[in-house]
């Protein structure tokens, strides 16, 4: 009797487990948060007009856009 308590004890701890690894993986909870393309000002103004250029690059297959700022 004291076997089939601690087998089902054992049992219910790894459903448990794998019910919240499932749902932790399926809302994105383990995936690596993407980073945030940043600009930064130059510290010196610049003569001239001054404008942001975007474009659209591949990272780690997915595109992400990235600014960055180009002055004439």
């Amino acid at each position: 009797m004291l076997k089939t308590i601690a087998i089902s004890a054992v049992a219910a701890v790894m459903g448990f487990t794998a019910l919240f690894v499932g749902a932790a993986s399926a809302t994105g909870y383990f995936t690596p948060k993407p980073k945030v393309a940043t600009v930064e000002i130059p510290a010196q103004p610049v003569a001239g007009d001054c404008v942001i250029q975007t474009r659209w690059m591949s990272d780690a297959g997915r595109m992400v856009q990235v600014e960055r700022p180009v002055c004439y």
